[in-house]
């Protein structure tokens, strides 16, 4: 009799896992990879879309902000560790700083081959940038990830932000992680810009 309930709960188990795992994989990671965005978005093109060669990860994710490009703009090209943070969980991503509730003039002039710090010990080069239209992000040192803002006005007063990230690894962990916990980080930096834009008067 015990060796069956054994077996039973054996079997219970691995139902649950395989169930667990299926719905994780085929339900939980697509809608995390296309967070907000349209078909449509996910297949444009984006700036930066031929850097990474054969990418294992590529998420596209959008929000609508109630607000110009203008003033989205700002927002975006001031962030980096230590600068104005990511607007996401800081104490993960900025060493507990606070990030920016204000425009940071002295981080408004971001250029093409810019660096931009992503933590303590790595960065990103600026690899692209169209005013109020694009910022393109390629990781050091071996640019295996890209990270863009696309701003697509839909009307006035009314912006779609789009972001898309690619990157290749081989680690197993690292793509576990960008698989399930990635959108916890993005999500929360999306909507912190969104909220950060909608609040702010006109610039």
């Amino acid at each position: 009799m015990q060796a069956q309930s054994l077996k039973k709960i054996v079997a219970a188990v691995c139902t649950v896992i395989i169930v667990v795992g299926m719905l994780s994989y085929f339900v939980y990671r697509p809608w995390q990879m296309t967070w907000g965005a349209t078909d449509e978005e996910v297949n444009r093109a984006m700036v930066g879309d031929r850097v990474v060669d054969q990418p294992s990860f590529i998420a596209t994710r959008a929000v609508t902000i109630n607000a110009s490009p203008e003033r989205i703009w700002p927002w975006i090209i001031q962030i980096g560790y230590k600068r104005a943070g990511f607007y996401s969980w800081d104490f993960l991503d900025n060493d507990g700083i606070s990030s920016a509730e204000q425009i940071i003039p002295d981080y408004q002039g971001l250029q093409q081959g810019d660096r931009i710090p992503l933590s303590k010990d790595s960065n990103a080069i600026v690899g692209a940038l169209e005013t109020n239209e694009y910022l393109l992000l390629i990781f050091e040192p071996d640019s295996l990830a890209t990270w863009v803002w696309g701003l697509y006005q839909e009307e006035a007063g009314v912006t779609r932000m789009v972001t898309r990230l690619r990157v290749r690894t081989e680690s197993v962990l690292s793509k576990f992680m960008l698989d399930y916990f990635e959108i916890i980080m993005m999500r929360k930096h999306m909507l912190g810009i969104k909220r950060r834009a909608e609040s702010i008067g006109d610039l």
